[in-house]
């Protein structure tokens, strides 16, 4: 199940619905909250609304998941420059 709305949320990024990809992503995290990957595609999807804050969040619980991951260090970066902080962002 998890998979499924997982995959209704890249489709719903990809067509630009950026707030219906929040929805699905939150819905997988319900399913399934140690998938590092929900929480990096819901970053995105925050940070694609502006919402930097929430972007900057969960891509920190993604990076507590798997720290081992780049693409989660990604998400960080670009949700700490949403926020203007640059040093950090280093």
């Amino acid at each position: 199940m998890a998979d499924s709305l997982k995959a209704e949320g890249n489709a719903a990024f990809s067509a630009g619905d950026f707030k219906l990809a929040v929805e699905k992503f939150s819905a997988a995290i319900d399913v399934d909250a140690s998938n590092h990957v929900f929480f990096s595609n819901r970053s995105a999807s925050y940070a694609s609304l502006g919402d930097y804050n929430s972007a900057l969040a969960d891509a920190e619980t993604c990076v507590s998941i798997n720290p081992s991951w780049p693409k989660g260090y990604s998400r960080l970066g670009a949700a700490l420059q949403g926020l203007r902080k640059f040093a950090e962002a280093k």
